[in-house]
């Protein structure tokens, strides 16, 4: 009995002791819970942070990388696509008036030669060679402007910094826009071609009726590499556009954001600022480009230029020193709004996307 008695004594007493574990424990949890509470209630009583203050991240949001690189890419081939479809007819007056010079035209004006262009040959003249200006456009500015912003985007966030030393800007630029061209050239040459058609000889037109049609006559009358002819002037042409539009666009907008904020009247001064550097860059190396790509062999059998050089130095005997430019005013006229429109729509279509953090202060009242 004694035994007994003893053993459910230690039973109950055992018993007693956890029970006084799981309360210890029991309370000691309810406190740590009662602390995080009270910090999470504090932390949302403190004010949030200036949303101008927040703007200097840069840093693309926490998402994959790999589909923020694809995202910028993409979002710079539609901007370009919808600048191109908007501007079309003015790069092919551009075109004309850079053959009318190289013809030896000295006095050459914007408004006659839309004049002529329409009451000879009708509207559809400047849209001819569309189908690949719209295929090179969208290669062309997916890789040139979306390669631009993802090392831009990765050297902000790396060195966590809002902007790119001057350094860094060209480098990314150039790099980018050398790229690209090599990338979209056999595009660029049908573009080329199919815009000069209608200003060559009868005997001397080719008659392409579209892109693929292009693609697949010139590979086998002339050869592959003909695809690549002029890739010279192209590339310098499009690395110094790259240089002259984006270099100036992001110091711009840095210097503006000081003053005018991050909105969009900061954007468009810097885009037409930008349009500027770009056309004083890259005209002559565009001027060298249009020329060697249309030409056709003479009666002797050789082509007029026998390469970049050669192109640079006959067209300053002939033209002088401005004639690098000749065509500047068309050109200017539809690179800058095509400038504000690309990194007008680039700059909304990031921030939608989620690709890029800053934010416009203030909408644009039009």
């Amino acid at each position: 009995v004694f035994f007994f008695f003893k053993q459910k004594t230690a039973y109950e007493i055992a018993q007693r002791l956890v029970g006084s574990e799981m309360c210890i424990r029991d309370r000691y949890q309810r406190r740590v819970h009662g602390i995080l509470i009270k910090k999470i209630y504090m932390a949302s009583k403190q004010p949030m942070a200036n949303p101008q203050v927040v703007q200097a991240n840069l840093a693309p949001r926490a998402q994959s990388a790999v589909l923020n690189k694809l995202k910028n890419m993409a979002i710079a081939g539609t901007s370009g696509v919808i600048s191109i479809l908007l501007l079309y007819p003015l790069e092919t007056v551009k075109t004309r008036v850079q053959l009318k010079s190289e013809a030896g035209n000295k006095k050459i004006s914007m408004l006659r030669t839309i004049k002529d262009m329409y009451k000879g040959e009708g509207i559809k003249t400047f849209y001819m060679g569309l189908s690949a200006a719209l295929a090179r456009q969208f290669l062309f500015a997916s890789l040139r402007i979306g390669l631009f912003f993802n090392v831009a985007d990765y050297i902000k966030q790396k060195k966590k910094k809002a902007t790119l030393s001057l350094l860094e800007s060209a480098c990314a630029s150039l790099t980018a826009g050398g790229c690209g061209i090599l990338t979209v050239m056999p595009f660029d040459v049908i573009f080329v071609r199919m815009q000069a058609e209608n200003s060559l000889p009868k005997e001397q037109r080719r008659g392409y009726t579209g892109l693929g049609n292009a693609l697949v006559r010139i590979a086998k009358e002339e050869g592959v590499k003909t695809l690549w002819k002029g890739s010279a002037p192209a590339v310098a042409r499009a690395m110094s556009l790259n240089f002259g539009m984006l270099v100036p666009y992001d110091k711009c907008k840095g210097i503006l954001g000081k003053y005018l904020g991050y909105n969009y009247y900061n954007y468009i001064i810097s885009s037409g600022i930008a349009g500027l550097g770009a056309s004083v860059c890259c005209l002559p190396f565009d001027n060298a480009k249009v020329k060697l790509q249309k030409m056709v062999k003479g009666p002797d059998g050789k082509f007029m230029y026998s390469g970049l050089v050669d192109c640079m130095m006959k067209t300053f005997k002939k033209e002088g020193f401005l004639g690098y430019w000749s065509g500047f005013v068309p050109f200017y006229t539809f690179l800058f709004p095509q400038t504000v429109v690309l990194l007008l729509l680039n700059d909304f279509f990031r921030i939608q996307f989620g690709v890029s953090k800053i934010q416009p202060l203030k909408p644009l009242l039009i």
